[in-house]
């Protein structure tokens, strides 16, 4: 009895889970894909449905160092180009789409918008918008 309650101690909580996944902005797919799970088990594991595996803590960390570097990394490369635009903006995305730029496309659309608002705020007058929205202000100006 008392190996299994140290074992229970040593899972993560579904809402544990679900608090590290949205802070490092990604979806249920995009953590699935950095794991090398399916999307309907990270969502198992957040609602309770299944218990997490014993490991999954020591994984998390490791895709939340991952990220912190590249998310560092991207958010340094972004205010470089906002700085040398006139008008800084950048490109989001919508859920169903596929970023084109390199970490984008592997972490993700949620993840890439965590980068521009972080950019955004260091880049005075940069706008944040998706294609059709700067394509609907270029057509009104």
């Amino acid at each position: 009895m008392a190996e299994l309650q140290d074992n229970l101690a040593l899972r993560m909580t579904g809402g544990e889970l679900l608090c590290a996944r949205e802070g490092l902005g990604l979806t249920q797919a995009d953590l699935a894909r950095l794991l090398g799970n399916k999307a309907a088990t990270i969502r198992d594991w957040e609602r309770g449905k299944t218990f997490t595996p014993l490991g999954l803590a020591a994984q998390i960390a490791e895709v939340e160092e991952r990220l912190d570097g590249a998310t560092a990394r991207a958010v340094e490369a972004l205010v470089a180009e906002l700085r040398a635009m006139p008008r800084p903006r950048v490109i989001v995305y919508a859920e169903d789409e596929r970023p084109e730029r390199g970490d984008a496309a592997q972490f993700g659309v949620r993840w890439w918008r965590s980068v521009a608002s972080q950019a955004k705020r260091r880049v005075p007058g940069t706008r944040i918008g998706t294609r059709v929205d700067f394509d609907a202000m270029d057509h009104e100006a």
